[in-house]
């Protein structure tokens, strides 16, 4: 494994956790990769811990067990699977993400994507990313279903259990995200309040035309949560009561209660998840 190996964001990004104080990375374009460099003892103020309004329904089953990367797997296309790193483009399905159908759940390779498709109205499931390694940096393509935007996703990140995680959620239909910690089973939104008394805030860095391609970026460290749209940066939260422990990660997808039959799907394209070494 390269000690040095960099993750591949053209933004750049501001604040990595640390104890005490926040450090400030700087992004130095390397041969069309980025190594970062870092610049201490620069003080962020912390976000206060918001009195929370969001709503959010509570997940009732986890239908994709933790997956184990198959030993060996004949990858494929661009996909890399290291120690601390993997990247899939989903030309073949060698790196194990789940495939699941319970009629509500669905999860499957479709079309060199990989498909997340929730059919009840107000359920929430997620798939793990099949990784041994404790995802810090997320970098994915993220396409909706075709029509009106009937639900969320977003990503679950230093997942400790069901009640204790950090996540990313996004709405196509809103242009909107939320930056939130699952602590002891309590929403906590970690965005700060906006003028409307909201944790939810809209950005034009989110394309939300009909069949559009978001990349987007998640730096989820265990102190702070940064947040990239298609190399914008959008948002950097610090975290209150952070987890000690690093966690895995997952796409998870929401349908809302408003939707239809078919509920919400989305396709993921090009995952890049990175955990620097200690």
């Amino acid at each position: 494994m390269n000690q040095n190996k960099s993750f591949p964001w053209t933004a750049v990004i501001l604040g990595v956790g640390c104890a005490g104080v926040i450090c400030i990375g700087a992004i130095v374009l390397v041969g069309g990769g980025v190594v970062y460099t870092w610049m201490q003892d620069q003080e962020i103020p912390s976000t206060p811990e918001p009195v929370m309004t969001v709503v959010k329904a509570t997940p009732t089953i986890e239908a994709a067990l933790q997956p184990t990367p198959l030993a060996g797997p004949v990858l494929t296309g661009k996909q890399q699977l290291e120690e601390f790193a993997l990247f899939d483009d989903f030309s073949s399905d060698a790196l194990g993400w789940p495939i699941y159908d319970d009629g509500k759940t669905i999860m499957q390779y479709e079309n060199g994507m990989y498909s997340i498709q929730i059919t009840e109205p107000a359920y929430i499931d997620w798939a793990y990313f099949p990784a041994k390694f404790a995802p810090y940096e997320i970098q994915f393509d993220v396409q909706g279903s075709p029509g009106e935007q009937d639900g969320t996703f977003g990503v679950l990140c230093q997942y400790q259990d069901v009640d204790n995680h950090y996540y990313v959620e996004f709405n196509l239909q809103t242009s909107s995200y939320i930056v939130a910690q699952y602590l002891d089973g309590e929403d906590i939104a970690l965005t700060k309040q906006n003028t409307a008394g909201q944790f939810w805030y809209e950005t034009d860095a989110l394309n939300t035309s009909q069949n559009a391609v978001n990349n987007i970026g998640v730096g989820c460290y265990l102190n702070n949560v940064i947040l990239i749209i298609n190399n914008q940066l959008v948002d950097n939260v610090n975290i209150p009561t952070p987890f000690t422990e690093p966690g895995n990660a997952a796409f998870f997808v929401y349908a809302l209660s408003s939707a239809n039959e078919d509920g919400y799907k989305i396709y993921i394209d090009n995952v890049n998840a990175f955990q620097p070494q200690q």
